[in-house]
């Protein structure tokens, strides 16, 4: 790569930690980012396949306000490109990479979604969370001008290490600026401990921490080590399936509606 890539490089990964931070900083991002690939339009969404949901930021674009982003919420399924980005999980991919014109201009996506916003060709860089949910940083160019090339895919994936740690950091501080409320109804650790599998003390710790107890308190409740405490958190979340406790309470939530 070229010296003057380097220093464009190194200035997106300042203005990325920068967004990290301060979610008003993601414009000042997303624009350097676009002027380094020659794109028309850039955007940061967390995607859901399972509940064909997503967060989005993304510059001004034309015709959005007809085109609202939650339209693509209804039409994941049906996006050809998604093939591609998905199987090139943690690395940057464009959609002419196996992705005929015929096939994405007759799929309900280009009809309904991106014909509308004049977007012709997409890079996406994705990056996993977990089965069905990831983070995407993405580019976009209109009909008047050329496909992504291996190039822009080479210059993009030196942020994907940065892109990580990044949304990483927003996870954290979004954590911590929503604390979990606490229940009006105490939860029962026996119901948990037949519905999720767990072992009693995963169970008791499960429900201290799903009536709103810190990990600290939780622990000090149940006289045992903080440490000790988020070892046995560790494996309620391996049995769960979760990496977070907010995603702990909602599954919690869930199994105790199904169990009454």
């Amino acid at each position: 790569m070229l010296h003057r890539d380097h220093t464009v490089i190194l200035n997106l990964v300042d203005k990325l930690y920068a967004a990290a931070l301060n979610d008003r900083e993601w414009a000042d991002f997303l624009s350097s980012a676009a002027e380094a690939v020659g794109a028309d339009h850039a955007f940061v969404c967390q995607l859901d396949l399972h509940q064909r949901a997503l967060s989005y930021v993304g510059l001004q674009q034309g015709n959005r306000t007809a085109v609202p982003v939650r339209r693509y919420g209804t039409l994941l399924n049906d996006d050809p490109r998604r093939t591609i980005f998905d199987s090139r999980p943690n690395e940057a991919s464009h959609c002419r990479m196996g992705l005929s014109q015929a096939r994405l201009h007759g799929s309900r996506t280009y009809r309904n979604y991106l014909r509308p916003l004049n977007i012709e060709y997409t890079m996406v860089a994705c990056l996993p969370v977990r089965d069905g949910f990831s983070h995407d940083l993405g580019f976009t160019r209109t009909r008047a001008r050329t496909a992504f090339r291996r190039d822009d895919c080479d210059l993009l994936n030196e942020l994907i290490p940065h892109l990580r740690r990044a949304f990483e950091i927003s996870r954290v501080l979004a954590e911590r600026a929503t604390p979990i409320p606490p229940r009006q109804v105490d939860c029962d650790h026996l119901k948990l401990q037949t519905c999720l599998a767990l072992s009693p003390r995963q169970a008791r710790l499960a429900a201290l921490l799903f009536d709103g107890k810190s990990v600290k308190d939780a622990a000090r409740e149940l006289r045992i080590t903080e440490g000790s405490a988020r070892q046995y958190l560790r494996k309620v979340f391996e049995k769960t399936g979760v990496k977070r406790q907010l995603d702990l309470i909602r599954v919690i939530e869930g199994a105790l509606a199904r169990n009454g």
